[in-house]
C-alpha cells in the first residue's frame, strides 16, 4: 500500500512538472562588443493550464556547427524577470488564455578561431510540452498516455553567420529582435490583422513565411549525457509537429481566408470557428543579397465568439 502511493505521488508530481505550459517563444544572440554577445531566450507561458513548478530556472541550450551538427558548446542561461502579456480587449475572453513571458539572459563570447564556419551555427533547445487544448497540432499528454506518437513539444532556433568573413575581418551582427506578442483576440467571420514585423539593429533586410512549428525529438524532451547532466538538444535536423486531421501549412486555422503573412510581416485570417490555434513564424535575414541567418517564433491564436458588436455611427447635425 505505502508503494502505491508513493507511486502515485511520484506520478502526481510528474504530471505538474511536465504540464502543458508553452505558447512559443524565441532565441535572440546581440552583439555588444568585440567577441561578446548576449543570448537571450524568451518564452510565452501559459499562466491558465501552466504549473509554476514547470518554469525552468535555466535553459540549457546548445551551439551546433551547420555543416556538420558538431556540438561547440552548452550554454545554461538563468531566469532573469517574468511579466504578464495584457490583452487589448480582455473582456472578449472568459480567461481561456492568459500568458506571461519569461525572459532568460547571458553574455557569452564567441571566439573567432572557433566561430569561423562559413556555413555558420544554429543555437537549439528543446522543450516540453505545448498547451494539451490546442486545436490545430495533435499535442498528447505524454504522461496520461505513455508511449504516445502525438506529443507536440517545442525546439527553439536561431541560426547565426561566423563572427569572421572569407577575410578573417569581423562580421559583426545581431539577430533581429522579433515583434511583440499577439495581445488581442480574433473573432469568427471577422478579418484580423497585425504589424508582426521586428526590427534589425545592422539594417538587415528581414523576409517573413509561416512554417510549419517544430516538435522535439522526444515527449520528454530532456537530453542527458552519459552522467545524467542535462546537454540542452538533441543536433538538427528537428521534427514538425502532427496537424491535426485537416489542418496544415496551406490551412493553418481553417479560415477564410486562413492565416497568412507577408514577406514585410503583416499577419491577417478571418476565422471561422472558435478555438486555440498554433502557428510559426520564420524570420529570414539577409544582407547585400545573402542569407546570414534565421530565427523562429512560434505563438498561438485564440478565436472567441465574444467580441462587441459593432454598431453603425450615430451622425447628428443641424438641419439646414
Amino acid at each position: 500500500m505505502i508503494r502505491r502511493i508513493l507511486l502515485s505521488l511520484l506520478l502526481l508530481i510528474a504530471t505538474k512538472a511536465m504540464a502543458s505550459h508553452i505558447v512559443g517563444g524565441e532565441f535572440e544572440l546581440i552583439h555588444i562588443t568585440g567577441n561578446q554577445y548576449r543570448l537571450n531566450t524568451i518564452i510565452y507561458f501559459d499562466v491558465v493550464n501552466g504549473n509554476p513548478g514547470a518554469r525552468d530556472e535555466f535553459v540549457t541550450a546548445r551551439i551546433f556547427r551547420k555543416s556538420d551538427n558538431q556540438p561547440m558548446r552548452i550554454v545554461r542561461i538563468p531566469f532573469i524577470s517574468q511579466n504578464r502579456v495584457d490583452y487589448f480587449q480582455p473582456d472578449c475572453s472568459a480567461g481561456e488564455v492568459v500568458t506571461d513571458r519569461l525572459y532568460y539572459t547571458i553574455v557569452i563570447t564567441l571566439d573567432e578561431d572557433v566561430y569561423n564556419d562559413p556555413k555558420g551555427y544554429y543555437i537549439a533547445w528543446e522543450r516540453c510540452c505545448r498547451n494539451y487544448d490546442i486545436d490545430n497540432i495533435k499535442s498528447d499528454n505524454v504522461t496520461a498516455n505513455p508511449g504516445t506518437p502525438n506529443y507536440a513539444g517545442q525546439t527553439f532556433y536561431l541560426e547565426f553567420p561566423p563572427v569572421v568573413d572569407a577575410n578573417g575581418d569581423p562580421f559583426i551582427n545581431s539577430s533581429p529582435q522579433l515583434f511583440p506578442p499577439l495581445n488581442d483576440y480574433a473573432c469568427p467571420f471577422r478579418p484580423y490583422w497585425v504589424d508582426f514585423a521586428g526590427t534589425d539593429i545592422d539594417g538587415d533586410s528581414l523576409v517573413y513565411k509561416l512554417v510549419t512549428p517544430l516538435n522535439t525529438h522526444a515527449g520528454v524532451a530532456v537530453v542527458q549525457d552519459a552522467n545524467g547532466n542535462q546537454i540542452g538538444a538533441n543536433p538538427g535536423p528537428y521534427p514538425l509537429v502532427n496537424w491535426q486531421s485537416g489542418y496544415g501549412l496551406s490551412n493553418i486555422m481553417g479560415g477564410a481566408p486562413d492565416l497568412t503573412i507577408s514577406t514585410d510581416g503583416f499577419l491577417s485570417v478571418t476565422p471561422q470557428k472558435e478555438g486555440l490555434y498554433v502557428f510559426a513564424v520564420l524570420c529570414e535575414e539577409f544582407r547585400d543579397g545573402a542569407k546570414i541567418g534565421e530565427v523562429r517564433r512560434d505563438f498561438q491564436m485564440l478565436v472567441v465568439d465574444r467580441c462587441p458588436i459593432a454598431e453603425a455611427p450615430l451622425i447628428r447635425g443641424k438641419r439646414l
